[in-house]
């Protein structure tokens, strides 16, 4: 029914998990830079890379919560887009990080 929804949050998850293991020398990671390019403000390494996965089951829950069965069609064509702009964006923090010399 909503596999695409799990598929995409175990993707975020081992996205998440590898970029762990490669910021293990970092204890925290950018998630807000300034249009000049100065990072605004940091998080702990864990709670970063964790934030997408979990944005991502909040929202996607929220959806397949709030809707009717005869949408089903409807909410997976949802979540699939859902999912695309939401590893698209870690993979973009992720770029960033590494922009600046993190990894």
């Amino acid at each position: 029914m909503y596999e695409t929804g799990f598929i995409a949050l175990l993707f975020m998850s081992l996205i998440a998990i590898v970029a762990n293991y490669k910021l293990r020398h970092l204890h925290r990671l950018p998630m807000q830079w300034s249009l000049s390019g100065k990072v605004n403000w940091t998080a702990p390494r864990v709670i970063a890379l964790a934030s997408f996965p979990a944005i991502f089951a909040v929202i996607g829950s929220a959806l397949i919560l709030s809707s009717a069965p005869e949408q089903e069609q409807s909410t997976t064509r949802s979540l699939i887009f859902l999912g695309i702009a939401m590893i698209g964006l870690q993979i973009l923090h992720l770029k960033l990080v590494n922009k600046k010399g993190n990894i």
